[in-house]
């Protein structure tokens, strides 16, 4: 990550949104934030039983405390400002929920005609409760929620995403068998491209607000 923001010239972050506070989606979020720094720090809110006791979660906090970056809590209808680079708005976390899968930020960027939804680790019950919320989630892009599990990606939230490119983060061989056959087999069946990081290494878009260009560095690495 740090080697891609540094391709892009990136000095300081002005936002950055942790969808929940599990490990594998908040990483080594601790020294981006102490390599970058950042204006503020947007993660949804849990009770402090929820909290986990990760070293990955202590060590962000301390980190956002060393610095003074403000913590603000993910909530429906939050608009995150892009100095004018589109329209990023949190449609979720709904309302509080048991498990922090659920728990998780999902936001939608459009830029022009385009339009990506990100989704953490939402499972079937906070899928439901943002339709019910009326809230849009059409999307060009979804990163497909919770990698591919069987807990997600209901047949209502694909329909209503109706997605151009389904990406499926997932690491090479892992133990919980993400992605799940079913769950592609549904993307592929709503007309989605299907790309995924164990089979296309990482993967980005760039958008002019109406084309969408897609890279993948398997892809990238086979040509050079």
């Amino acid at each position: 990550m740090a080697r891609y923001l540094d391709d892009l010239g990136i000095e300081r972050l002005d936002t950055v949104i942790v969808t929940h506070p599990h490990s594998d989606h908040m990483g080594c979020m601790s020294r981006i934030i102490a390599r970058y720094g950042a204006c503020e720090l947007v993660m949804p809110s849990v009770p402090e039983s929820m909290i986990p006791e990760t070293g990955s979660y202590e060590r962000l906090m301390k980190e956002l405390e060393r610095q003074n970056i403000p913590l603000n809590a993910a909530k429906p209808g939050i608009l995150i400002d892009t100095g004018g680079a589109g329209t990023l708005t949190l449609v979720a976390p709904v309302k509080d929920y048991e498990g922090l899968n659920d728990v998780s930020a999902v936001a939608r960027y459009t830029f022009g005609e385009v339009s990506f939804l990100f989704t953490g680790d939402i499972e079937k019950e906070a899928e439901a409760d943002i339709l019910a919320s009326g809230a849009d989630i059409s999307a060009d892009v979804l990163k497909v929620p919770h990698h591919g599990s069987g807990s997600s990606s209901s047949r209502a939230f694909v329909q209503a995403v109706s997605p151009k490119y389904a990406v499926f983060s997932v690491m090479q061989e892992n133990d919980y068998g993400h992605p799940h056959a079913n769950i592609v087999d549904r993307y592929e069946a709503a007309g989605a491209q299907i790309l995924r990081t164990d089979t296309d290494g990482s993967i980005s878009f760039t958008t002019d607000g109406k084309t969408i260009d897609v890279y993948c560095a398997n892809e990238l690495s086979a040509a050079a």
